[in-house]
C-alpha cells in the first residue's frame, strides 16, 4: 500500500503518454481492471472519499459554550454565594450560566444545521469498465488503474489521465477558477511545471463535462486526488480566535484581578475596623461571637462588591446579541457557522475574493456585436447601442442565426438550456436579440477541434444548402475570401482583413472572448470535410462574450472603499480577463495586477511588499491564496475570504474569516467557511460588514454602559464600608440592580439600530482594546458621578432627614442606583447627541426595557411580598423627590461632558 501510494503520487501523470499512464498503472485500456484486481485496490487505497473531521457531538457542543474565563469566574461566585447561605444570589447566577450555554448551543446548532442542509454529494456514481464489460459502480469504489467513461453532464469522481477524447470539454471553475470549460486532449502533452488549468491532458475530480465524452484511466483517488490535496491544506490551518473573543477573554481577566484587589481591600477594612473596636488583640477577639459576626459581615460585603464588580449579564449578552445578528444576517440570505464571526467581519480591513461567481456571474454572456465593421454594445438589458453606425438590420440577423445554428446547445424537453457555457450564450443572445431568428435543421457537420479552434455546420435553408463556420477570430478570416459589409459581399481585401483583426484583438484585449462567423453556400454533392467546406468563406462578424460582473458588485465595492476596506481579486483566471473584470467594477484604482508565476517567483518578503499594491492576483493556485492571505495578516490587517471552489477552501480557514458560497459552493469550501452565503451574492458581504461593524458597535456600548453601572456599585460599597455599619446596598439588591439593568436595558443596547455613517469609517484597529485608556476614563468618570449623587443622597436621608432609619434610606439609594442606570442607558445611544434629543428614543426596544424594568423595581419597593425578599420599604412623595435629584443631576453632567468629548473627537 505505502509502495503504491508514494509511486502514485511522485507521478507527474500530465507528463506521461496514455499508453505509459495506462501501463505503469497496471490496467488495460479497453478491458479495465478486473473485479479482483479492482478489490485488492480498494482496499490497499481505501474508499474514494475525501476524509471529513470527526463531528462534535451535542453534549460536547454545550459543554464549549462554558470554556471561557469569565465564566470560570461566575462560576467561583456561584459557589462562594451558596457556602455563604446567599442562595437566591447562587440561583440567579446559575440561571443565567446556563441561559448563555443554552442560547450559544442553540446557535451553533442551528447553523451547523443550516450548513448539512447545503450540502449535496457529488458524483454519487460512475461509469467503468471492469472484466471487459461497461458498469455503473458507487464512485467511493474507484480506484487507480479503473477506466471511466464520462459524457455531457457527468460529473469527474476522481482524478485521471485521459485516454480518449471526442470533443471534450471540461468545466473546471471550482477548481482552477476558469470561468470558460477547458478543452482536454488525450494526446496532448504538458511540462512537468504546469498548473492546474493548463493540464489538458488530465481531468479532476469535482469537476463536471460542458460537452464532448471522454474515457481515463485513474491516477488519484480520495484524499489523494487536487481536491483531497487542497483539503490536507485546509486541515492544517489552526483555528485562531477572532478579535472579540481576544478582548472579551482580556476584559474578564482585567476585571476579576481588580474585583479580587478591591474584595481583598474591602474585606481586610472591615475586619480591621472591628478587631480595633474590640481593643483586644486580634487571637482574643476571635474569642468573641461580636466579632466574628463582624467578619462574617465584612466578608458579605466582599462577596457583594465581587457580583458588583462582575458583569455577571457580559457573556449572556455578548451571545444574544450576535446570536441577534446571526439571525438578521441569516434572514439577508448569510448563514453564520461560528458565532463570533459576526464581529470579526465587521472589523474586516481587506476583503480577498474570487472572481468566477462572486464578482462574476459564472455565465457567459455577449457583450460586442462586431456586424461587418460595425461595433454595437449590448447592455445588460440586451438593448443595443451602437459605437458609430448602426449596424445593418439583416446582417446582425444572419449573425444572430450563424451563431444560435452552429452550436452544439440545446433545450431538453422540460425547457432548460443545456451545453457549453460559451454556446448556450451565443442561443441567449440570439433569443433576446432576435426573438425571430432562425435555427435551419442541421444536416451535417464537422465537430470542434481546439487544435483547429473552429467548428462547421451544414444546413438546409430555403431549399438550398449553406455552411456555417464559427471559431477564433484569426482562424475564420484567414479562411474568408469576402465579407459581409451593410448588405453586400465585397471582397475580402488585405486591408480590410487587417482592420478585422485588429478589432478582434482590441476586444480581446479588453477581456472578451471573441468567435468569428462566417458563411458559404454550397451544393448537394460538396463533401463533408473540413477541407472541402472550410474555404471561400464569407465574413459576417464577430461577438465579443464575457463573464459579467454581478450588478451590484460595483455598488458594493464602491461602499467597501468609502467604509475604508480594500478589495482584492484572487483568480484562477487569466490576467487580461481579471483585468478587464477589475476595471469594469471599480476595483482596479490604479493598482497593480500580479499574475500565479510572477508571484511564484517572489519571496515572502517580497509579497510582504508588494501586497498592499495589488488589487488583482490572475492564473494563481491555492498555495499563492495562503500566502497572500498570510502576506496580508503579516501586514496587520483582517482578512476576509470569500469564494466558492475547492481552491479557495485553505485561504478561507486561513483568513480571519472565510465566506463560501451557499449555492454553486463546494462541500470543502463551506466546511472552512465562517459563513456561507446562500444567494452567492457579493453585495450581502457589504451587508455583512455594515451588521458586523454595527455588533461590535452594540458590544462596546452595552460593555461600557454595565461598566460604568458596576464601577458606581463598587464605590458606593466601598466608600461606605468606611462610615456605615451595616452594607449600603444588600447582596440580593446588588444582583438585582444587575439583573434589571444588565438585562433588557444591556440587550436593547445590544440591538440598536446602526449608524447611517457606521459604513463611513474606516475600520476599527482590531488591536485596540474594548477598555482603551479613553474608554476606561469613561467609564470611571461616569461611575464616579453616579455614585456621588447617590452617596449625597443617602448621607442626606439618613442623618438629616428626620424620622428616615437606615433602611428606608438603603431604599433610596436602591431605587435612585436603578434608575440613574436605567436612564443611563439612553446615553449611550449616541456619542455626539445629547440624551435629551428624539434620537435617543428612536431604540424602541430600549424604550420597552426601560418600562418594563421601571415596572419591575416599582414592583420590589411596594409589593410587601418582594418588600420581605429585598428589605425595602415604601417611599414617600419626599423620598422620590431626593430619588429623582439623585438621578437627574449625575445625568445632565454626564451628558454635557459626553457631547463635548464625542463631538471633539469628531471633528478631530
Amino acid at each position: 500500500m505505502d509502495d503504491n501510494t508514494a509511486t502514485t503520487q511522485e507521478t507527474n501523470w500530465h507528463v506521461l503518454a496514455p499508453a505509459e499512464a495506462v501501463s505503469q498503472l497496471e490496467t488495460d485500456a479497453a478491458a479495465g481492471l478486473t473485479t479482483e484486481r479492482a478489490t485488492t485496490l480498494l482496499g490497499q487505497w481505501g474508499p474514494n472519499e475525501l476524509q471529513r473531521g470527526e463531528k462534535s457531538p451535542a453534549w460536547k457542543m454545550f459543554l464549549g459554550q462554558f470554556n471561557d474565563f469569565m465564566i470560570w469566574v461566575l462560576m467561583v461566585a456561584v459557589a462562594i454565594s451558596a457556602l455563604e447561605g446567599q442562595m437566591l444570589e447562587a440561583f440567579a447566577i446559575t440561571a443565567i450560566l446556563i441561559l448563555n450555554g443554552v442560547l450559544g448551543f442553540i446557535q451553533e446548532y442551528r447553523a451547523e444545521q443550516s450548513l448539512e442542509a447545503l450540502r449535496q454529494l457529488s458524483a454519487p456514481t460512475a461509469t467503468v469498465i471492469r472484466d471487459g464489460v461497461e458498469q455503473e459502480i458507487p464512485a467511493g469504489e474507484l480506484v487507480p488503474g479503473d477506466i471511466v467513461l464520462i459524457e455531457s453532464g457527468d460529473k469527474i469522481p476522481a482524478d485521471g489521465r485521459l485516454v480518449e477524447d471526442a470533443a471534450l470539454r471540461v468545466e473546471e471553475a471550482s477548481l482552477t477558477g476558469e470561468s470558460r470549460a477547458a478543452s482536454k486532449h488525450a494526446g496532448a502533452t504538458c511540462e512537468a511545471v504546469c498548473v492546474l488549468g493548463d493540464r489538458t491532458n488530465m481531468v479532476f475530480a469535482g469537476t463536471s463535462v460542458a460537452v464532448g465524452r471522454g474515457r481515463y484511466v485513474v491516477t488519484d483517488t480520495g484524499q489523494h486526488t487536487q481536491m483531497g490535496r487542497i483539503a490536507e491544506l485546509l486541515a492544517a490551518q489552526e483555528e485562531e480566535k477572532t478579535p472579540l473573543q481576544q478582548e472579551l477573554k482580556s476584559v474578564g481577566k482585567r476585571i476579576a484581578v481588580l474585583v479580587l484587589a478591591i474584595a481583598a481591600i474591602v474585606f481586610a477594612v472591615g475586619v480591621l475596623q472591628a478587631w480595633q473596636a474590640t481593643g483586644m488583640s486580634f487571637a482574643d477577639a476571635l474569642g468573641q461571637d461580636a466579632f466574628r459576626a463582624r467578619i462574617t459581615v465584612a466578608l458579605l460585603v466582599a462577596i457583594s462588591l465581587a457580583v458588583a464588580a462582575i458583569p455577571e449579564g457580559l457573556p449572556a449578552i455578548v451571545t444574544v446579541a450576535l446570536s441577534l445578528g446571526v439571525r438578521e444576517m441569516a434572514d439577508r440570505n448569510a448563514i453564520v457557522r461560528k458565532l463570533h464571526a459576526v464581529e470579526t467581519l465587521g472589523s474586516t480591513s481587506f476583503i480577498c475574493s474570487d472572481k468566477t461567481g462572486t464578482l462574476t456571474k459564472n455565465e457567459m454572456t455577449v457583450r460586442r456585436l462586431l456586424v461587418g465593421t460595425d461595433l454595437t454594445e449590448v447592455l445588460p438589458d440586451w438593448a443595443t447601442s451602437p459605437v458609430e453606425h448602426t449596424p445593418h438590420e439583416a446582417d446582425q440577423a444572419l449573425l444572430l442565426e450563424i451563431a444560435s445554428s452552429c452550436n452544439d446547445a440545446h433545450f431538453t424537453a422540460d425547457g432548460a438550456l443545456v451545453g457549453d457555457p460559451t454556446e448556450t450564450a451565443l442561443i441567449v443572445a440570439a433569443d433576446e436579440l432576435d426573438s425571430g431568428h432562425r435555427r435551419p435543421r442541421r444536416i451535417a457537420e464537422v465537430p470542434f477541434d481546439s487544435e483547429r479552434k473552429r467548428m462547421t455546420t451544414v444546413h438546409e435553408v430555403d431549399g438550398s444548402r449553406i455552411a456555417y463556420l464559427k471559431g477564433g477570430g484569426d482562424v475564420v478570416l484567414g479562411l474568408c475570401s469576402s465579407a459581409l459589409l451593410r448588405g453586400e459581399v465585397v471582397p475580402m481585401t488585405e486591408e480590410l482583413r487587417s482592420a478585422l483583426t485588429e478589432s478582434n484583438a482590441t476586444l480581446a484585449s479588453s477581456g472578451f472572448r471573441t468567435l468569428a462567423f462566417a458563411y458559404r453556400e454550397i451544393t448537394a454533392d460538396t463533401p463533408i470535410t473540413a477541407e472541402a467546406l472550410e474555404d471561400d468563406m464569407v465574413y459576417v462578424g464577430i461577438m465579443g462574450l464575457v463573464d459579467p460582473p454581478r450588478p451590484e458588485v460595483a455598488d458594493a465595492i464602491d461602499i467597501c472603499h468609502k467604509a475604508g476596506i480594500n478589495v482584492a481579486m484572487v483568480t484562477g483566471d487569466h490576467a487580461l480577463t481579471a483585468r478587464a473584470i477589475g476595471a469594469d467594477i471599480g476595483l482596479l484604482e490604479g493598482k497593480q495586477v500580479l499574475t500565479g508565476i510572477e508571484l511564484a517567483s517572489m519571496t515572502d518578503d517580497d509579497l510582504y511588499e508588494a501586497v498592499e499594491d495589488v488589487r488583482i492576483y490572475a492564473r494563481v493556485d491555492p498555495e499563492h491564496k495562503l500566502r497572500i492571505v498570510d502576506a496580508l495578516k503579516r501586514r496587520g490587517h483582517i482578512v476576509a475570504m470569500t469564494g466558492d471552489g475547492v481552491n479557495d477552501a485553505p485561504a478561507l480557514k486561513k483568513a480571519d474569516i472565510g465566506v463560501a458560497m451557499g449555492k454553486v459552493g463546494t462541500d470543502v469550501s463551506r466546511e472552512a467557511a465562517d459563513m456561507v452565503l446562500a444567494d452567492d451574492n457579493f453585495a450581502t458581504i457589504v451587508e455583512a460588514v455594515r451588521l458586523g461593524r454595527s455588533v461590535y458597535d452594540n458590544l462596546k456600548k452595552f460593555i461600557l454602559f454595565l461598566l460604568s453601572c458596576n464601577v458606581s456599585e463598587v464605590l458606593i460599597i466601598f466608600i461606605t464600608t468606611f462610615f456605615a455599619s451595616t452594607p449600603a446596598l444588600l447582596p440580593l439588591q446588588i444582583l438585582w440592580i444587575n439583573l434589571v439593568t444588565d438585562g433588557f436595558p444591556a440587550l436593547a443596547l445590544g440591538v440598536d439600530p446602526a449608524s447611517p455613517r457606521v459604513m463611513e469609517r474606516k475600520p476599527r484597529n482590531a488591536k485596540e482594546s474594548v477598555l482603551a485608556p479613553r474608554r476606561q476614563a469613561q467609564v470611571l468618570w461616569q461611575g464616579a458621578l453616579i455614585t456621588l449623587a447617590g452617596l449625597i443622597m443617602y448621607v442626606w436621608a439618613d442623618f438629616f432627614m428626620p424620622g428616615h432609619s437606615a433602611e428606608r434610606a438603603q431604599t433610596m439609594l436602591f431605587a435612585a442606583m436603578v434608575f440613574t442606570q436605567l436612564v443611563h442607558a439612553f446615553s449611550f445611544r449616541s456619542e455626539t447627541r445629547s440624551i435629551f434629543s428624539t434620537y435617543s428614543f428612536k431604540n424602541k426596544w430600549l424604550n420597552i426595557a426601560f418600562l418594563g424594568s421601571f415596572a419591575l423595581q416599582m414592583l420590589v419597593i411596594y409589593a410587601p411580598p418582594m418588600q420581605k425578599v429585598f428589605s425595602t420599604h415604601a417611599l414617600s412623595l419626599s423620598d422620590w423627590g431626593a430619588v429623582a435629584c439623585a438621578v437627574l443631576v449625575p445625568t445632565i453632567l454626564i451628558d454635557v461632558v459626553k457631547t463635548r468629548i464625542g463631538r471633539a473627537a469628531a471633528a478631530a
